[in-house]
């Protein structure tokens, strides 16, 4: 019976002892936790795409943020028209409305078919006969001028008929191949419409289609009538276009301001203020953009990155670094953006580190509880 009391007060012993050991490792594993988390939040913030700046204070100029348009230039709008009557025929590959093309690029043929009257074949075989016996008179009204048999007057006459017939065949003839007119892109650059058919019979001079050069483009940003006043101080634009996070700059794009509106039109509100910018590949006629009208300069203030604000219930936080190498959540009062930067108008002020890149990482960190001991909601 001793020897039974004494093995189990041994098992005890040894049970309390491991329990002990095992707490001591828990303790230890924490503590070594604790620290791993304290490397993540500071010093080695960079290997999870996390960067932080300081806020100064700087330059930035006046924000007034609208909508707006962009527009084809109108120098870079050409209509492409039939150079004679006749049946017009889509060229291989047919082209649409959007479609890319190049200097020279057939487009259309048009031929006679079966037409007895406006054949361009017909008017070509005409245009040799009229040409033929122009060329007789006006090497006729040569010989006769200087031994005063004509006037100078019949003598410029002939002439003028027959350089005027001759132009008119070399036009026609040199988009002439197979007993087809030939109807080319005149410039490179994307098709803007298309107003005809296939099979259609057209007459000399109609347009069949207007092509967008690569040229130049124009911003038109709507102004409300409340705000005209700002027009004569802007400086320039930046303006993002539906369904891309690029955002473009005026001055980037040889922009200037070209025209704006003194009154208000009869179909719109808004005064049009436009920028002629150079043509950006990728961006339809049409598009909408949202548009940074950027006035005068303002000096001394706070901003912060649009990449570093984060938006909960309608109210904007930024990750502020604290003494302890954590980061904070600190809410503040946003100003006017240019659509990179944000004035602080209160909350937040010079010296202090923020989150400039990587905020929603950090978010998600504090989400799933990793950095609890160094991250907190001011």
């Amino acid at each position: 019976m001793k020897k039974i009391l004494i093995l189990l007060s041994f098992l005890s012993l040894f049970i309390i002892s491991c329990c002990a050991h095992r707490d001591d490792n828990r303790h230890i594993h924490e503590e070594t936790a604790a620290g791993q988390i304290e490397k993540h939040t500071s010093s080695d913030v960079h290997n999870h795409g996390i960067e932080t700046d300081t806020l100064k204070p700087g330059p930035i100029r006046s924000i007034f943020k609208t909508g707006g348009v962009v527009m084809a230039g109108n120098k870079n709008t050409v209509l492409i028209t039939s150079k004679s009557a006749g049946i017009i025929r889509f060229s291989s590959p047919v082209v649409y409305p959007g479609s890319g093309v190049k200097k020279g690029q057939i487009l259309f043929t048009i031929s006679g078919g079966s037409l007895t009257e406006d054949n361009p074949i017909l008017r070509i075989e005409q245009l040799r006969s009229d040409l033929a016996r122009a060329r007789e008179n006006y090497e006729r009204a040569q010989r006769l001028l200087p031994e005063k048999i004509i006037t100078t007057e019949n003598f410029l006459s002939a002439r003028n008929e027959y350089e005027k017939l001759l132009l008119e065949y070399e036009n026609i003839s040199r988009t002439l191949s197979d007993n087809e007119l030939l109807t080319v892109a005149p410039a490179d650059g994307f098709v803007r419409e298309v107003f005809v058919k296939e099979g259609q019979k057209v007459s000399s001079g109609e347009t069949v289609a207007s092509l967008q050069t690569t040229g130049s483009m124009v911003l038109k940003a709507l102004v409300p009538p409340d705000k005209i006043n700002i027009i004569p101080s802007v400086k320039g634009a930046w303006f993002r276009v539906s369904g891309s996070d690029i955002l473009y700059k005026t001055e980037e794009l040889n922009g200037r301001i070209i025209s704006y509106g003194k009154s208000i039109g009869e179909n719109s509100l808004l005064i049009p203020l436009l920028f002629g910018i150079d043509f950006i590949p990728g961006i339809a006629e049409g598009q909408y953009a949202e548009v940074f009208l950027r006035g005068e300069e303002l000096k001394d203030a706070i901003t912060v990155p649009d990449r570093a604000i984060m938006e909960e219930y309608g109210r904007y936080y930024v990750f502020v670094k604290d003494s302890d190498g954590g980061f904070a959540k600190r809410y503040f009062t946003k100003g006017q953006g240019d659509g990179e930067r944000t004035i602080v108008t209160e909350g937040l002020k010079a010296g202090e580190i923020i989150v400039s890149e990587g905020a929603y990482q950090v978010k998600l960190i504090q989400m799933q509880g990793s950095v609890p001991a160094h991250v907190h909601n001011h």
